[in-house]
């Protein structure tokens, strides 16, 4: 296993071009995939990146700005993105929050699902990440 790193200017592009790959071959409404939202807050003592790229599988993309992460998980619906992120918060010692948006039920396209995720982690973790701007 081994997820991929991305830049953060890329987040938008890569969520629209695997939603127009799901339109194309028409998978839309079969492949849902999730958006997680973590931070490491002051856990300046993890080599988070190289953590969370070998526990993340090769299909799955991580995005971080600073101490911020959003992970894309294709092929993953809320239970499994809840499953996962309840893992890493729990790893990171910190309370469970439920930063999640799941595509197509939060959004259609990477604005809508950006946005709302911006919204729900403001809401929960009171974060606003450079990493959610539009």
């Amino acid at each position: 296993m081994s997820g991929i790193t991305f830049s953060k200017i890329n987040l938008a592009n890569l969520i629209d071009h695997h939603i127009a790959l799901l339109e194309r071959f028409g998978l839309q409404d079969e492949s849902p995939f999730s958006l997680i939202f973590f931070s490491l807050e002051d856990k300046t003592e993890i080599d988070s990146l190289e953590i969370f790229q070998r526990i993340l599988r090769k299909t799955d993309a991580l995005f971080n700005h600073l101490n911020h992460y959003v992970v894309m998980l294709t092929g993953t619906d809320w239970n499994g993105a809840t499953e996962l992120l309840a893992g890493i918060q729990e790893f990171l010692d910190q309370e469970a929050q439920d930063n999640i948006v799941t595509y197509p039920d939060d959004g259609n396209n990477s604005e809508m699902l950006i946005n709302k995720l911006r919204e729900i982690v403001e809401d929960n973790a009171s974060i606003t990440s450079e990493l959610l701007l539009m």
